[in-house]
């Protein structure tokens, strides 16, 4: 029964570690920090060798060696950048990362967030949305005209006085006002949701910490 307390206890005394970052930095909220890093470190470079070194190079290796050659030689030219004069041999594969994340990162916020958001703006007009929305063609309006407005908080051109484009320079002044109004409540609803889950994780810890003194208390210790 002792020997199960143990894992429960020290998980309990990491917790109180970090939360004794409350009353400042201190010793025991970096090893507590430490000691996550280096589990989380050792834990990536076990899954590293048993996933893809020993269950995707060595047998591509193996079987069709032609195939690895590119993804092992830049693995190895990027092991330079830890050697300060030979860093500069690890560019290319640094160069080859960045552009296929940057590429990936781009199609993502395209196809998975601009794209969406045009087609659920288009759709906010449309005959089913309206009927199934409570006030019809005020909510599609409303989704409309925020979106719009919200694009336009970050335009950032201005006209000289007395142009033509003077009244427009008004409009999109007051637009892009309405536009960072709606972006300040979105954050706000945003940063509440994190505040929410950080309160959940928090009374989760104090839970498992008044558990496991009670369990120590019922044993005797």
């Amino acid at each position: 029964m002792i020997i199960r307390l143990i894992g429960p206890v020290i998980a309990a005394l990491l917790g109180l570690f970090v939360l004794s970052y409350v009353v400042g930095d201190n010793l025991l909220y970096r090893l507590a920090l430490h000691i996550f890093v280096g589990a989380m470190i050792g834990y990536a470079g076990g899954i590293i060798v048993r996933d893809v070194l020993l269950g995707m190079a060595l047998p591509g290796l193996l079987s069709n060696p032609v195939s690895v050659v590119i993804p092992l030689t830049l693995g190895l030219l990027l092991l330079f950048k830890g050697l300060p004069r030979q860093a500069f041999v690890g560019n290319v594969s640094v160069a080859f990362l960045i552009g296929v994340g940057a590429a990936v990162a781009m199609g993502g916020a395209l196809l998975g967030t601009v794209v969406p958001q045009v087609q659920a703006t288009a759709r906010a007009l449309g005959s089913a949305s309206l009927n199934a929305q409570r006030f019809g063609l005020l909510d599609g309006l409303m989704v409309v005209c925020g979106t719009v407005c919200t694009l336009l908080a970050f335009t950032f051109t201005a006209s000289e006085p007395g142009s033509d484009g003077a009244l427009w320079q008004k409009v999109l002044g007051v637009t892009s006002r309405i536009g960072r109004f709606i972006l300040v409540f979105a954050f706000g609803v945003a940063f509440a949701g994190v505040l929410t889950a950080a309160l959940s994780v928090f009374i989760g810890r104090m839970h498992a910490f008044f558990d496991l003194a009670l369990r120590a208390l019922g044993l005797g210790l």
